[in-house]
């Protein structure tokens, strides 16, 4: 019998969107880009599986019996039975253990209230690089032809000839069909999209806001409501942060400023 590969095991994660792709998902990246031999191997939601994408070898998908009715909150799965959690914890493990040598097993602490606790992993050491699996960059193929993409977000209006302005609903309307969450989801859309456009109009408290500037795309936060200090925490990356009474004369900063 031969020597089984190497992986590390990432999850399950069930807690909210925002932390799995700021605080967890990222650190994964990091290790498969530090050490690209050993297997990555992923165990999340499937609608969240491009948060990890091309750098994952084996996506899981974690399927939890009516989980819409229960609230994330940060890494947690608020009123679901922990010993539940940590049941699909133990079959995770004990599944993948058969086919790899497990290197480490990394999976967000959620007893008590050590769920709260944001950098339950390096924070030196994220990587908001993602990288999409190749059936989303298929469907984003159509917008790509369109020429300085700008994203609004639910509640933002813009028009003018000089941008070509997706609102966020419309997008997701138009690649409905397209999510099966198997080789495609919304969210791994949504990153391509958000990499091919010149800014976003939004906010942060918005994922859409979050994740442009995850990905160094500049946003345009009109009536800014948050602090300075909270800003700075959600930009890691220092993306341009363009603050204005009005989109128009943010957009006008912007230009101003490329």
């Amino acid at each position: 019998m031969g020597k089984k590969p190497k992986a590390y095991l990432f999850g399950p994660f069930f807690g909210e969107l925002s932390w799995e792709y700021f605080r967890f998902a990222p650190y994964a990246i990091h290790l498969k880009k530090t050490e690209p031999d050993i297997q990555m191997v992923v165990m999340t939601r499937p609608e969240r599986f491009d948060f990890y994408g091309q750098y994952a070898d084996v996506l899981v998908p974690l399927k939890i019996p009516n989980d819409g009715v229960y609230d994330q909150s940060a890494f947690k799965l608020l009123g679901y039975d922990i010993s539940l959690c940590q049941k699909f914890c133990d079959i995770f493990r004990i599944t993948y253990k058969k086919k790899y040598e497990i290197v480490d097993c990394y999976v967000p602490d959620f007893s008590s209230l050590r769920y709260k606790v944001k950098w339950q992993f390096p924070r030196g050491k994220m990587d908001y690089d993602f990288i999409p699996r190749k059936g989303n960059t298929k469907i984003i193929e159509n917008f790509s032809r369109k020429k300085n993409i700008v994203i609004t977000d639910v509640g933002y209006r813009y028009n003018t000839g000089r941008y070509t302005v997706i609102n966020i609903e419309t997008f997701k309307k138009l690649i409905s069909s397209s999510i099966d969450n198997n080789r495609v989801t919304y969210y791994g859309c949504l990153i391509q999209l958000i990499k091919q456009s010149k800014f976003v109009i939004s906010n942060l408290k918005s994922d859409l806001g979050k994740l442009s500037v995850l990905l160094k795309t500049p946003l345009i936060y009109p009536h800014r409501t948050i602090s300075t200090d909270n800003v700075f925490l959600m930009n890691p990356l220092k993306t341009p942060i363009i603050d204005c009474e009005s989109i128009i004369e943010g957009v006008k900063f912007y230009e101003n400023s490329i």
